[in-house]
């Protein structure tokens, strides 16, 4: 089963993860909101928006491959992490697709600031 977490981060703006059950990471919010019910509000666009192929666009930098998810108006929802390969990446699209309808969310928002730190740094990662 997967998990969203929902993170404050030090400068208290929400942002969420999905966590698979492996524990690999792999969907980042796009963005960092200031209330809660906005960060809520993504998780449920993305669970909408993951449903559809189309919606996800493979990209490749200087970094290495990576996905974004996007809405019906072309909106940036969440991306990924980098990838070395392609077909590890098409794994957790498949997986995203797969295991965001049920997915638990987790608020982690309300943990002590060294837990809250960690899990920043564990997106940044």
């Amino acid at each position: 089963m997967a998990k969203f977490q929902i993170i404050r981060d030090l400068d208290s703006k929400f942002h969420f993860n999905l966590k698979l059950k492996s524990g690999d990471i792999v969907l980042h919010s796009a963005d960092k909101t200031a209330a809660m019910i906005s960060c809520e509000k993504q998780i449920e666009l993305v669970r909408a928006n993951s449903k559809f192929a189309q919606r996800f666009s493979r990209q490749t930098d200087e970094q290495g491959s990576f996905f974004i998810l996007k809405d019906a108006d072309n909106q940036v929802l969440a991306r990924s992490g980098y990838y070395e390969y392609w077909l590890d990446m098409e794994r957790s699209i498949a997986a995203v697709r797969s295991h965001t309808h049920d997915a638990e969310v987790d608020d982690l928002s309300g943990k002590t600031q060294g837990a809250t730190k960690s899990a920043a740094l564990e997106v940044a990662g």
